[in-house]
Formats: structure tokens, C-alpha cells, sequence
């Protein structure tokens, strides 16, 4: 039997099988991982970004509209989580070295 499609999958997790989700997550976290790695120091912040991409994108899933590959969408949504963290900090970083000339 062969292993079903991402777009399968999408259909039925959006039909409300939310189970139908984890063979995506299986399948991708990888990719997400090495990307998040290049972005962030610790591992617990790579983490931290990782389900972050997760829960973005099963909660916008019903955003993708299947012209592109799903793994182009879930690696776009990945981008921009980690420059959102790459923003945070530096802005924790700014206010820190402030916090230090006082």
C-alpha cells in the first residue's frame, strides 16, 4: 500500500482527521530542524522554532493552496518564523546592551 500524498494528507486534516497531520511533521521536521539550526544558537531555541513552524502551519493550513509543493509553503512559513526570531532577539540584545551602559 503505498503511503499517501501530501495533498491527501491536507485533505484529510482539514476534513478534521488532525491525526493525519503527524506523517507531515514526520516527514519535514528534518528540513525545519537544519533550517531553524542556521538561525539560532541553542538548541532549545531551535526547538522552540521548530514547533513553532508546526503549529503555524497546521493552524494556516487551510491557507495552502496547492499550487505550489507543500514543502515550498512549509519551508516559506519556517523562513519567516525564524527571521520573527532573529527580530525578537535583537531587539532583546538592543535592549540588554542598554540595560548595561546605565
Amino acid at each position: 500500500m503505498a503511503e499517501p500524498t501530501d495533498q491527501e494528507l491536507i485533505a484529510e486534516v482539514l476534513s478534521g482527521q488532525t491525526a493525519s497531520f503527524e506523517p507531515l511533521v514526520v516527514k519535514y521536521q528534518p528540513r525545519v530542524f537544519a533550517l531553524a539550526r542556521r538561525y539560532a544558537r541553542r538548541e532549545t531555541e531551535v526547538e522552540d522554532i521548530v514547533q513553532t513552524v508546526f503549529l503555524k502551519a497546521f493552524s494556516k493550513l487551510s491557507s495552502y493552496k496547492g499550487t505550489a509543493p507543500f514543502e515550498h509553503w512549509l519551508m516559506r512559513t519556517a523562513t519567516y518564523t525564524c527571521y520573527d526570531f532573529l527580530r525578537k532577539h535583537q531587539r532583546n540584545r538592543e535592549w540588554n546592551a542598554t540595560d548595561l551602559s546605565d
